[in-house]
């Protein structure tokens, strides 16, 4: 709400500016739109209208969109070596925001990716990061499930298997700390307002990139896959 409503008080800040209001009027009208700007943009996320996630101030100069694979070793260490400054810094002050579009090319990318989205908004960086923490582990256990025991539930509908595999693997324990419990996790997995969104963004990223993460900038595919390299480019362009 807040983010809206200052939004909406920098339209009618240059509305009041074309208008002739005095300076001192213009002035007092920033403070009220300062005032209103949250103090840590990294804390306010929205569902986009094609249903990913955005993190951060939707006016940001800086705008990331990452592509990414929560099975992939190296979005793992984007995850982790990104955050200090990314997330604590650029997103946080407002100058940066941060688009997720997940790949869902196998049934573990799929069910981390229900998973993640099933916490909500506010809770999706959190709940990434705790995936990726963990990516090790649930991921070992994953194929494992997909190579041995997955057969046992194929009279199942292919997304009550995925559920399967994600409860088998230890994602849902994932979730339940971030405060899901087993009913929401199971809703999640049946709600097709979560699922189809996640799997035609998935469709169309496989269609895109090749590499994971791959990372888009002001709509500018801009060929670099880690953090060390991404960093300088979204410092330049205003990243702080």
């Amino acid at each position: 709400m807040r983010a809206m409503v200052a939004v909406l008080t920098v339209a009618l800040l240059g509305g009041l500016a074309m208008a002739g209001v005095p300076p001192i009027k213009r002035a007092q009208t920033k403070r009220a739109v300062a005032a209103a700007a949250p103090a840590d943009w990294s804390k306010v996320a929205r569902v986009t209208p094609s249903g990913t996630i955005m993190v951060g101030n939707p006016a940001a100069k800086v705008k990331i969109v990452e592509y990414l694979s929560f099975t992939c070793p190296h979005c793992a260490a984007f995850s982790k070596e990104s955050a200090p400054t990314l997330k604590a810094q650029m997103i946080r002050s407002g100058s940066t925001s941060l688009e997720f579009r997940a790949l869902t090319s196998n049934p573990l990318d799929l069910a981390a990716s229900i998973i993640a989205r099933c916490a909500g908004p506010a809770r999706y960086v959190a709940t990434a990061e705790a995936i990726f923490a963990r990516q090790e582990e649930w991921v070992g256990l994953g194929f494992n499930f997909l190579n041995r025991e997955l057969r046992r539930f194929e009279s199942e509908k292919p997304i009550e298997q995925v559920r399967i595999t994600a409860q088998s693997i230890g994602l849902n324990d994932i979730a339940k700390s971030q405060g899901l419990n087993d009913a929401q996790i199971k809703a999640c997995f049946a709600d097709p307002q979560i699922v189809n969104p996640i799997l035609k963004t998935g469709e169309a990223a496989s269609r895109i990139i090749q590499y994971t993460p791959s990372f888009y900038v002001g709509g500018r595919d801009v060929k670099v896959h880690d953090w060390p390299s991404l960093e300088p480019i979204i410092r330049a362009q205003g990243a702080k």
